[in-house]
């Protein structure tokens, strides 16, 4: 590959993926449309992700490592900064691309200037061990939104979402997109609070001001398995004020009409009275975790510490009402 920029980077986020990684380098390198960079940022991981990525002798492919693990969605944008190209195509290291997934995704991103991100369906591929619901449930994400195009207006999939209340991700998950980096340059990468959705909270703030490109066939394979990082933060619970994070995140898009922005409004003052409802025993013996002080800083534009306490203290005050103690 030449050192002009590529069209294409994809971009491989990595930790202690030894177990899966060589699958998902072969399907990208398998790759029909074939100029592309394939950026691998590892994590700093402790297994044979490393040695197994070095196995592979391909000039497209370009390892990055650190020393110093950092969190999960800070990792993917790492990868993205590292990356060259105008299209980003994310790959997570457990999951896989069938061989035409990158040239179908650009070709429908370079039909239409306007177009900042591709998806599609996939398959889910279960490791033994897990939850066959989960597929069931979440198998085709996209079915949920009433009718999508080969090019559908963001907006319209965005106020879907919005009547849903966010609950689900329809887009569907990293591996599924394809986006166009100079929207990434004007709405910003993943947002970086958020353990379990930023993925959604992303192509929503894409969705509000762009077109999203649709190919309605499987393009790439989710691998769901207990070990994953959605696993693991669903069993930790890391994920519970997500969506309180999410709404803040599309308050600030940009040109929101008044209409849009009551709704959302509406919706984080539900969203919140649940997620202290979630909280409430911890809330009656004060004993908030972090994100809770955080995101009353947040919206005090980091203000009076004492204003905040004084909010803490009759937000636990309110919820003791509604437990017994010592629940």
């Amino acid at each position: 590959m030449s050192e002009a920029r590529p069209l294409v980077s994809i971009c491989m986020p990595a930790f202690n993926a030894g177990r899966w990684i060589a699958p998902a380098l072969e399907s990208a390198l398998r790759q029909t449309y074939t100029e592309f960079e394939l950026v691998l940022a590892d994590n700093g991981s402790t297994d044979r992700t490393l040695e197994i990525a070095r196995s592979f002798d391909d000039r497209r492919i370009r390892i990055e490592t650190t020393t110093r693990t950092i969190g999960a969605v800070a990792n993917h944008n790492r990868a993205i900064r590292l990356s060259r190209g105008a299209f980003v195509k994310l790959l997570h290291a457990d999951d896989l691309l069938h061989p035409d997934c990158v040239e179908a995704m650009v070709a429908l991103a370079l039909s239409d200037e306007e177009i900042a991100l591709v998806f599609s369906p996939r398959e889910v591929l279960l490791e033994e061990g897990s939850d066959p619901e989960w597929a069931k449930r979440f198998a085709r994400p996209h079915d949920r939104f009433r009718r999508l195009e080969r090019v559908n207006e963001g907006r319209d999939l965005f106020r879907q979402l919005l009547a849903a209340g966010f609950e689900e991700n329809w887009i569907g998950e990293p591996s599924a997109v394809l986006l166009r980096r100079r929207t990434l340059e004007q709405v910003g990468l993943f947002n970086e609070r958020l353990f379990q959705i930023a993925d959604l909270e992303l192509w929503a703030r894409i969705a509000y001001g762009h077109r999203l490109g649709f190919v309605d066939r499987n393009l790439s394979v989710y691998r769901h398995h207990e070990q994953s990082g959605t696993a693991q933060n669903a069993r930790a619970r890391r994920d519970w004020f997500d969506r309180m994070w999410l709404l803040e995140g599309l308050l600030r898009i940009p040109n929101l009409t008044e209409e849009d922005r009551s709704a959302l409004r509406r919706l984080r003052r539900a969203t919140l009275r649940r997620s202290l409802r979630a909280q409430a025993g911890r809330l009656v013996h004060r004993r908030w975790t972090p994100e809770l002080p955080s995101y009353l800083a947040y919206r005090a534009g980091i203000g009076d510490q004492a204003r905040l306490h004084e909010a803490l203290d009759r937000t636990g005050a309110a919820e003791g009402q509604r437990v017994s103690p010592g629940r």
